[in-house]
């Protein structure tokens, strides 16, 4: 059973737990998230089968026990969707517009050359790559077509990056 690190809302670990009791207790995990760019700029959105099919972060998952968020990071993004690529960190934050969040997210970006292509495994079916702009409006005009924590790692990269 995977540990995960328990942390305080300043992301200082004060225990660890599995998955399941974080969730079923509500206690304050690291995940790491990543968005994955093409060339072009747009931004692979993965359809997420644990939500019913909301639209989520190309690639994202927990911090195991003693795991930084780059190499959680890392780790997902190779498990998930099978790229080794330098990932760029953006921001470590706790989304304050989720008042009953359980997760402090590391948030990461990379971009994939023209050469990838998306393969459908266990993990992740579909992948769609959006413009930018269609993302930003779909937030606005159909928010609930997305996990709340992608549209908490959304806000904070164009918080950051404008």
């Amino acid at each position: 059973m995977e540990l995960l690190d328990i942390v305080n809302k300043n992301d200082e670990i004060i225990g660890a737990t599995n998955r399941d009791d974080a969730h079923n207790t509500g206690q304050l995990h690291r995940i790491a998230a990543v968005f994955v760019f093409n060339e072009d700029g747009d931004i692979y959105v993965q359809v997420h089968k644990k939500s019913g099919g909301l639209y989520d972060h190309s690639v994202g998952g927990h911090v195991s026990k003693g795991e930084t968020y780059a190499q959680g990071a890392q780790r997902e993004t190779e498990e998930e969707l099978g790229i080794s690529l330098p990932l760029k960190e953006i921001s470590i934050f706790y989304p304050q517009e989720i008042s009953d969040s359980m997760h402090m997210f590391g948030l990461y970006t990379c971009t994939v050359d023209s050469t990838w292509v998306f393969t459908p495994n266990d993990e992740v079916e579909v992948l769609i790559p959006m413009t930018m702009q269609t993302v930003r409006e779909m937030m606005t005009n159909e928010p609930t077509k997305f996990t709340r924590g992608f549209i908490a790692t959304m806000n904070e990269y164009v918080r950051i990056n404008g």
